[in-house]
């Protein structure tokens, strides 16, 4: 997985910067969490202070474009962000064992 940066924009008014990235692969698509393990470290940002946005793929090719951001706080990531990508950026995976708890189950559904 080879990952090469487009666009680099400062926005001083989010204090961000916001990247256009490029990813070439070969094989299997790569996951979020590993595109952004290793933007982070790309990039020398810390991974809480980081957020994957869009991840476009086209039919038939090894190549993936995306977007990032990369706050100068994670207070401020936190309060730009809408919260479903801070909860993807911060805990990796799709749903946590809390959201999960909280979730009506399958019997609670069909009781309905």
């Amino acid at each position: 997985m080879e990952i090469s940066i487009t666009s680099d924009v400062e926005n001083a008014l989010l204090n961000r910067r916001e990247l256009v990235f490029t990813i070439v692969f070969n094989g299997p698509t790569p996951s979020r969490k590993m595109v952004h393990a290793k933007l982070a470290a790309m990039i020398n940002a810390p991974k809480d202070q980081l957020i994957i946005g869009s991840f476009q793929n086209r039919f038939g090719m090894m190549q993936i474009s995306g977007d990032a951001r990369v706050y100068s706080s994670a207070e401020d990531l936190k309060k730009i962000e809408h919260e479903y990508l801070v909860k993807r950026g911060l805990s990796g995976e799709e749903e946590t064992s809390e959201d999960a708890q909280d979730a009506p189950s399958e019997g609670a559904a069909e009781a309905l």
